[in-house]
């Protein structure tokens, strides 16, 4: 015979025209990398195909910067995935759901900025100066990034709600 935990559930009421409480904290960060990946994915992709169709520009220093940006394609990729995820765990208020696309996202943005500053530092080397391409690349990350951590604390205020007890689920009827 084991033991069972019981938690206090506390219900989040209150039908305001404009909350913006954890949960919808997490659902609009979930939103927010879904859309903001797909922009990225659409930006990275570009500049691979136009990689492609000029090498000689690039010159020897070009598969280094393919293969930066398409970790940086499938980075974003991946992030979709677990978006879509953290949206069901949202839906379902499931840590378990919600923990994979806050691990990702910290370690993607690292990721991103070591891939970022990797093809900027390659293609300094070729243009011997920052282009205007890097400059954009890097106040595109910058704002993203800042973005990102604010989605971070929105989802993390959602998770420590949950693990707390609280919920978002209405409560269900009672018919006698």
């Amino acid at each position: 015979m084991g033991f069972t935990r019981l938690t206090p559930v506390v219900r989040v009421s209150g039908r305001g025209w404009l909350r913006l409480d954890a949960h919808h904290a997490a659902l609009i960060a979930a939103l927010y990398t879904i859309c903001a990946s797909v922009m990225v994915m659409v930006v990275y992709s570009w500049r691979l195909v136009v990689n492609s169709r000029h090498p000689h520009h690039l010159q020897e220093v070009y598969y280094g910067v393919q293969i930066s940006y398409m970790s940086t394609v499938c980075t974003h990729i991946t992030l979709i995935v677990l978006s879509s995820l953290l949206v069901a765990g949202i839906c379902k208020e499931r840590c378990g759901l919600v923990t994979p696309w806050v691990v990702a996202n910290i370690t993607f943005m690292a990721l991103e900025a070591v891939c970022c500053m990797y093809s900027n530092v390659l293609r300094d080397h070729i243009n011997k100066r920052f282009d205007i391409i890097c400059k954009a690349e890097m106040a595109f990350f910058v704002t993203r990034l800042f973005l990102n951590i604010l989605a971070l604390w929105g989802v993390m205020r959602f998770y420590r709600n949950i693990r707390a007890g609280i919920t978002y689920k209405d409560p269900e009827a009672i018919e006698l």
